[in-house]
């Protein structure tokens, strides 16, 4: 009996990882899982301050030459709305890959998805410029900036080919 479950849900994931639309989601799903662990800014300040800003919150990596421990800038709970958003993503996107059956649920998904990563992004500029005018120091802005972007751009690939799909197999039951 676990050996027949275990061959669907193998039979399953193949049909579903043949689709074009699975890969972009899962390239979602790898951009977001990176976007936590990545800095999305970096400030050098003159003011001495040399500051990471992530997700998770902001870390000041600035050395003291007499071993004092850094003044903290932000609060613990500073930027924690956007890991939130960014975790809400990352769970939405892995709903929608097994929703593979109901395109138009998977649409849906995807459209909330890329409001979430539109709210994300503004969230980040915003975080972004209160740090800036804390420090008194200009972004350098990294890699971390860039991934929600791709994935927003996977997404509408995603939307394009799950559409594509509905398309056809309307077109398939007219015929019938």
């Amino acid at each position: 009996m676990l050996k027949y479950y275990i061959c669907n849900l193998i039979k399953i994931t193949l049909i579903m990882l043949q689709r074009i639309q699975t890969l972009f989601l899962l390239i979602v799903i790898i951009a977001g899982i990176v976007l936590m662990f990545v800095p999305l800014a970096v400030y050098y300040s003159e003011m001495g301050y040399y500051i990471k800003f992530f997700l998770y919150g902001v870390k000041n990596l600035a050395h003291d030459p007499f071993g004092a421990e850094s003044p903290r800038l932000f609060s613990a709970f500073f930027g924690k709305p956007l890991l939130i958003v960014q975790i809400v993503n990352i769970i939405i996107v892995s709903f929608t890959i097994f929703k593979f059956k109901k395109r138009t649920l998977q649409l849906k998904l995807n459209q909330l998805n890329i409001f979430l990563h539109v709210i994300l992004v503004g969230g980040i500029f915003y975080y972004s410029t209160i740090i800036e005018t804390k420090v008194q120091a200009t972004p350098v802005y990294g890699l971390g900036v860039t991934l929600p972007l791709i994935s927003i751009i996977a997404l509408f690939l995603a939307n394009y080919f799950i559409r594509k799909d509905e398309r056809l197999v309307r077109s398939a039951d007219r015929l019938r």
